[in-house]
């Protein structure tokens, strides 16, 4: 594979990091979108966790036919480990993630490489669309902060605090997913960071970049959505995980340790509310989308709303930055009018 030329001024090697398992329907569809960047000097990195299927031989076939990638092969361990084996292995100056299942707009590391470089940033953070199973955009989302490039008590007091729950008069939601951004190996490799397991933690991303950021000193953002998030609509299962909740109740409770830990200012700890909040919403509808019987569901449904640790969080939290029904959903939570919650937690909020 030709390497750039050094007067086209791109000349650091960008890693771009896919964790494989189990992906083979669309494996081909996500390496394809990053070995045809427009910047051409990168470093591929396949991570095969151990995939049961054909994807191990995809990895190979692909090495094969482009000497920027290289293939890891290893006992599986889950996504955040396999992401973490791409940090151990990359050798560029700049690292970005790609989930196998998702594709990348064909600029976007040109794009947010020279963006890197013009700001000297830490991060590039940028959006995505959400594609549906039929390949249609459904959703566009698109960070719009008040300016571009932000630094040093900036980062703390603007963009963590938006990253984990946006000001509804701050424009649109910042991304927190490795996923959603550029990453200097200066600032990963300085901060010795690596990614929690979702094995171990849910919300993995959200808790990881919460201790990373701790050492950000700069961010840049791309008002682009360069990044293709796919949903399998198909794949609707009503397994339902009996521990999720707590699962959920231990995110948060470790979240709030770590703020504490890093001396995170009280409204960052406050915005940790919406990410739990939203991981208990849908705890309750897979409760209620499950195969339990009807007796089960309600029994369950009703630990969870009149839980103790939940009323707790909930109990600050200022219900009129959330939509209409958002806000009756979670003012018949706190004051206890579980008929109400229950009927309304199968619409759409």
């Amino acid at each position: 594979m030709k390497q750039m030329d050094k007067k086209d001024g791109m000349s650091k090697t960008v890693t771009v990091v896919i964790p494989i398992y189990n992906v083979e329907k669309y494996l081909n569809r996500c390496i394809e979108s990053v070995v045809g960047q427009t910047y051409k000097n990168l470093e591929i990195i396949l991570v095969d966790d151990e995939s049961p299927d054909n994807c191990p031989q995809i990895c190979e076939s692909w090495k094969n036919r482009d000497n920027r990638i290289k293939v890891v092969h290893k006992k599986n361990a889950g996504l955040g480990y396999a992401r973490n084996t791409g940090i151990d292995c990359a050798t560029g100056e700049y690292i970005c993630f790609v989930d196998s299942d998702d594709y990348i707009a064909t600029d976007m590391v040109e794009k947010t490489y020279k963006c890197a470089e013009q700001y000297n940033a830490d991060i590039v953070m940028y959006g995505y669309n959400v594609v549906d199973s039929n390949g249609k955009k459904v959703k566009e989302c698109i960070p719009k902060p008040y300016k571009t490039f932000y630094k040093n008590e900036e980062i703390q007091n603007y963009v963590l605090p938006n990253m984990i729950a946006t000001d509804p008069n701050a424009g649109d939601e910042f991304w927190m997913s490795v996923c959603g951004g550029l990453f200097s190996m200066r600032l990963i490799n300085g901060a010795n960071w690596r990614l929690v397991s979702e094995r171990d933690i849910i919300s993995e991303d959200v808790y990881s970049l919460l201790q990373l950021y701790n050492s950000v000193k700069s961010v840049a953002f791309l008002a682009e959505p360069f990044y293709y998030y796919c949903t399998n609509m198909g794949s609707l299962t009503h397994t339902l995980r009996v521990d999720r909740y707590e699962r959920i109740k231990d995110f948060y409770d470790r979240a709030i340790n770590e703020c504490e830990n890093l001396g995170y200012s009280e409204e960052i700890k406050l915005r940790l509310s919406k990410p739990y909040m939203d991981n208990t919403m849908a705890a309750l509808k897979m409760v209620l989308q499950s195969d339990l019987m009807a007796k089960q569901k309600k029994d369950m449904f009703m630990d969870i709303v009149k839980d103790e640790h939940l009323h707790r969080v909930i109990k600050n939290v200022d219900m009129k930055k959330m939509t209409l029904k958002k806000r009756l959903f979670w003012l018949a939570v706190k004051y206890k009018i579980y008929y109400m919650s229950y009927s309304m937690v199968g619409m759409r909020i």
